[in-house]
C-alpha cells in the first residue's frame, strides 16, 4: 500500500506509527483527541499524521488512515486528501523549525493540566524524567496570542490551528542557541490545553510523554504528601537531570518493546501493517 507513490507495505516507520497510537492510548495519554505525527523518512519538507476519520488514536489501524502534508503551511500533498485534524500546525512548525526532530506527540493529559491552572511547574522527581531538565519544561499560554492572530483565524477556543500560532508554540521550546538541529528541552506544556513533545525517534517522543505524565502523577503525590507547598519537594538537580536524560535515551527501547508487546495482543488494537520484526537494543554500558 502506498501514500503519495511512497509504498508503506511492512516498512517499520508506519507500523511504529500505528503501534504508537494505541500506545499512547493504552497510557491514556490520548482519548479521542491528541495526535502523533513523523517527520516523512523519504521526503524530509514533509510529515505525516493520521486523518480526523477515523481519528481516534485507538482506531488507527492501516495506512490509509494518514495523511501527508508538506511541513510549509501544512498543507496536504495530495489534492483530494480527507478531512486532517486542525492542530495539525502544531506539527507542521516543529518540523520546520527543528529539522532533526522527527516525531511529535500532542496530549491533552489529565495529570498534566492541573499543574499548569495551579501553576506549579513540573520539574523531575525521579531518574526516569530526567530529560525534563532541572527546571522543568516551559510553558505556553495561547491566549497571550489572541490579539495577534490574523481575524479570519481567530477563535478563542485554546486551539494550535494556525501556522501563526504553530511557529510561536515551536519557538517556546527552550533553545539555546539559534539553528539548533533539535530543541534544548523536548517538552513544552501548553496552559489549559495539554502539552506537547518531540523526538529524534518515535520511541523517544512516545518516552518522553509516557514519563512526563508519570513524574506529574507522581510529583502530585508528593505534594500531597508535602502539605502542597513545592519548596518542600524534592527535585532534581540541574546535573543530575543531565546524567538522567542521557541514561533515558540509552534505555527507552526496552520500555518501548513492553508497550509494542502489551497493545500487540489487546484486541481493542488493530495493525494490519504488523509490527517490526526487530528494533534497535540499546542499554547502558557494562563496567566491565
Amino acid at each position: 500500500m502506498s501514500l503519495d507513490g511512497f509504498e508503506w507495505s511492512g516498512n517499520p516507520n508506519i507500523q511504529l506509527l500505528i503501534a504508537s497510537n494505541h500506545i499512547l492510548h493504552q497510557h491514556s495519554l490520548v482519548d479521542a483527541f491528541g495526535h502523533i505525527s513523523i517527520r516523512h523518512p523519504n521526503h524530509s519538507d514533509q510529515y505525516i499524521i493520521a486523518g480526523y476519520d477515523p481519528g481516534a488514536p485507538a482506531l488507527i489501524s492501516r495506512v490509509e488512515h494518514f495523511i501527508e502534508y508538506w511541513i510549509d503551511g501544512s498543507r496536504s500533498v495530495r489534492p483530494n486528501a480527507p478531512k486532517g485534524y486542525s492542530e495539525r500546525f502544531i506539527h507542521g512548525e516543529i518540523y520546520k523549525k527543528y529539522p532533526g526532530v522527527n516525531c511529535v506527540v500532542h496530549s491533552h493529559s489529565e495529570k498534566v493540566i492541573p499543574f499548569m491552572s495551579a501553576g506549579i511547574a513540573i520539574k523531575p522527581i525521579f531518574h526516569m524524567a530526567g530529560f525534563l531538565g532541572g527546571k522543568g519544561p516551559p510553558v505556553f499560554d495561547v491566549t497571550k496570542l489572541y490579539r495577534d492572530v490574523p481575524s479570519e483565524q481567530y477563535t478563542p477556543d485554546m486551539l494550535i490551528k494556525c501556522a501563526f500560532s504553530g511557529s510561536k508554540l515551536a519557538e517556546t521550546f527552550l533553545n539555546e542557541k539559534s539553528g539548533a538541529e533539535v530543541p534544548a528541552c523536548p517538552v513544552v506544556l501548553q496552559k489549559k490545553h495539554g502539552f506537547t513533545c518531540v523526538g529524534e525517534t518515535i520511541q523517544t517522543a512516545v518516552y518522553r510523554a509516557i514519563y512526563l505524565q508519570k513524574n506529574s502523577a507522581m510529583l502530585k503525590e508528593a505534594l500531597d504528601l508535602a502539605g502542597g507547598d513545592p519548596v518542600n519537594v524534592t527535585y532534581l538537580s540541574e546535573e543530575e537531570a543531565q546524567g538522567c536524560a542521557k541514561m533515558n535515551k540509552l534505555t527507552e527501547d526496552k520500555a518501548f518493546r513492553l508497550w509494542l508487546k502489551e497493545v500487540e495482543v489487546n484486541r481493542l488494537y488493530r495493525n494490519d501493517d504488523g509490527i517490526p520484526d526487530s528494533l534497535p537494543v540499546g542499554g547502558m554500558q557494562d563496567d566491565v
